[in-house]
């Protein structure tokens, strides 16, 4: 396939500066050299070995963080294929762990699900598998039935029941459902069964157990939630945790200015046991040196591979790059979304000109004029 290049001019085969971070750059992690070793570390461990664990990620606000979830979920479906990434996100808005069962199955890949179910409910050595998931959650065990065996309107109540959709008991009695999600109860018992099949189902194809890796970002927002909302999510999660000795890793998330050797005043004790001595993924500001890095990388990442020029900073000179860096360590702070922000303004201005010919490069002096009333608001939390 040839390669589409939308920025030939600027030998680049599309925008490097991307705001929202887009699909297009979960493949890559500019500069965060430690990091990616801490990453890479990880995966590696979690995909040989069987136990669960918990681990927590703790950034500064703007410190790429959802980002890093995306690299590690990139990374689990093109390198560590028996590791099956769940990302989710606590948002602002949940009240209680049966809104966190809702964003689980969202992002639950239905295809893996039923191919897993199909695997686990065909081999007769798994029988004691099917026995156990009938007495425990009969409902879930006749949807998921139905999800890969049913009529096309059985698979849609299916699908719809288990997202907490359909509530009409005579329509969820045709696919043998007694009740819709309503309970926190329910919820944890179809996210502990979920992560059970996947990990059973993957691995009877699979050299290593199959691994369910749930992402939750954001956990910081948990402090918003009433007392008793907190305690009925720590204790829910510890209880999916507690079902799923095997084949689970939750990744914890969150922003904030982290203090040595303390966890978050908000973090449960009965979570921050099962961490343990867990080493924290941190990722910290940028420093001046890591900025560069991080423009370097992401220009490298997106260079035009048949282009020859010498330069490795083109549209940029590496002078204009300083410039720009220093220009945010006055105007913000250096994390990865400002640094981006003040990079993309520069070259949303010169990229036209670049096109016309009106100019051959960015220069310092051209970046001081662009940002020169440029005011950065930054309201961190």
């Amino acid at each position: 396939m040839e390669l589409k290049v939308r920025y030939p001019h600027l030998h680049l085969i599309d925008w490097p500066f991307y705001i929202g971070w887009d699909k297009c750059l979960y493949p890559i992690m500019a500069d965060r050299t430690q990091l990616n070793a801490d990453i890479t570390t990880l995966l590696r461990s979690l995909s040989r070995r069987p136990t669960s664990s918990i681990h927590l990620m703790w950034a500064w606000f703007g410190a790429g963080k959802t980002h890093t979830l995306r690299h590690i979920e990139y990374l689990c479906k093109h390198e560590f294929n028996n590791l099956t990434p769940i990302y989710m996100e606590f948002t602002k808005g949940t009240r209680n762990f049966l809104d966190i069962y809702k964003s689980f199955v969202s992002k639950i890949d239905l295809e893996a699900l039923n191919n897993a179910y199909l695997e686990v409910f065909t081999n007769p050595s798994k029988n004691d598998v099917q026995r156990e998931m009938r007495f425990d959650f009969p409902d879930l065990s006749n949807a998921l039935k139905l999800l890969y065996m049913g009529t096309d309107q059985q698979q849609e109540i299916a699908v719809r029941w288990l997202r907490t959709e359909y509530r009409e008991l005579r329509t969820l009695r045709t696919i043998g459902v007694t009740r819709p999600i309503l309970t926190a109860e329910d919820a944890l018992k179809a996210i502990s069964w979920v992560i059970h099949l996947i990990s059973l189902g993957g691995s009877s194809s699979k050299d290593s157990p199959v691994r369910v890796l749930w992402m939750i970002d954001e956990f910081q927002y948990i402090k918003d939630c009433r007392p008793p909302a907190q305690e009925g999510i720590t204790s829910c999660l510890r209880s999916v945790f507690n079902r799923c000795p095997k084949s689970l890793s939750i990744i914890i998330s969150f922003s904030g200015r982290p203090e040595a050797k303390k966890m978050p005043p908000w973090l449960p004790r009965e979570l921050s046991d099962i961490i343990g001595i867990e080493p924290v993924l941190l990722l910290p500001p940028l420093t001046s040196t890591d900025a560069f890095k991080f423009i370097q990388d992401l220009l490298a990442y997106f260079r035009n591979p048949q282009s020859n020029i010498s330069n490795d900073f083109f549209p940029f000179t590496k002078e204009t790059v300083e410039e720009i860096i220093g220009i945010v360590v006055k105007k913000a702070k250096l994390k990865p979304r400002s640094v981006m922000q003040f990079f993309d303004a520069v070259l949303r201005e010169a990229e036209p000109q670049l096109e016309r010919g009106e100019i051959s490069i960015i220069t310092p002096d051209f970046a001081k004029n662009v940002l020169k009333d440029r005011i950065f608001l930054d309201q961190e939390e």
